[in-house]
């Protein structure tokens, strides 16, 4: 062994005295900081932006963000009251999980709502559902609607739910039912549409429905109807629109039709027409409103 060999040799070995001299004051298996495990959901409560977030930088005080967005808000799901004074959303009011179609008061300061969700404040609620006025969702109240609500009108203790569901309120019913708002169940009355219903207004004994039917009420109706709210029949009334009737409001007397029809109670209207409810004929034109859907 030369001299240089010695000498590194005798360099690696105090390093490894001294490396085992350290080592001996170190536990054996070195355990990184416990952390809470991450939660499977995010938290609701945070706010949200219009765009694409790229960056973030947390502070202890303050979380910057950065990106594509132009507005940074509160997170509160599809649909949400707002304060005739304020202009900011009322609060506490439920998340909808979903899509929001219809929604109409209850009467009592709260609201019925209808659409493509799956969960309301928590609860599960498909596609219709009841939130009371204190904010909370009602829970006696549960139609557990099979597809889309896309109307709702409100008689009385009965909510018509008009859309594209086979079963609803516990029973079999195709596309339009009766709800008995303390129950949530399906009364008997079942006008059976062989397709969606788009569009309701109750008036009395009658209830105006719209949609891309061709058979309701067990009569032939091509996209608009008067059913009695008694029988589930269709009444003598037949405008018989050449397309999709997707709109429907009562003012008085008068009944304000709007949807993708270019001709309608016989006659050449684009889109939108008006009927004096005691009277079968169409009364005024307007050319310049486009279809929904």
């Amino acid at each position: 062994m030369t001299t240089r060999e010695r000498k590194t040799t005798g360099k690696l070995v105090i390093l490894g005295v001294l490396l085992s001299f350290i080592l001996s004051f170190i536990p054996l298996s070195l355990t990184p900081p416990a952390y809470a495990t991450p939660l499977q959901t995010p938290d609701l409560s945070t706010w949200v932006t219009n765009g694409a977030v790229r960056a973030i930088l947390p502070t202890p005080t303050v979380t910057y963000i950065g990106g594509d967005f132009t507005y940074v808000g509160p997170n509160t799901g599809r649909g949400v009251p707002i304060s005739t004074s304020t202009g900011q959303p009322v609060s506490p009011y439920p998340r909808v999980e979903g899509d929001i179609y219809a929604c109409i008061s209850d009467g009592s300061g709260g609201w019925y709502i209808g659409g493509n969700f799956t969960e309301v404040g928590g609860l599960t609620r498909n596609n219709i559902a009841h939130i009371l006025s204190s904010g909370t969702v009602d829970p006696d109240f549960n139609p557990n609607a099979s597809s889309d609500v896309y109307a709702l009108a409100l008689s009385g203790t009965t909510l018509y739910a008009g859309g594209n569901f086979l079963n609803i309120g516990g029973q079999a019913r195709n596309r339009i039912a009766a709800i008995d708002t303390s129950t949530g169940n399906a009364t008997s009355w079942n006008p059976n549409a062989n397709s969606y219903v788009y569009a309701l207004a109750p008036s009395g004994s009658t209830l105006y429905v719209g949609g891309g039917f061709t058979s309701i009420g067990g009569q032939t109706r091509n996209r608009i109807a008067a059913l009695g709210t008694t029988t589930g029949n269709a009444t003598t009334w037949n405008p018989n629109a050449n397309s999709s009737v997707e709109a429907l409001a009562l003012s008085g007397t008068t009944l304000y039709i709007g949807g993708g029809f270019t001709s309608i109670g016989g006659q050449t209207r684009n889109y939108i027409a008006v009927y004096w409810t005691q009277f079968p004929w169409t009364r005024i034109y307007v050319n310049s409103m486009s279809p929904r859907r």
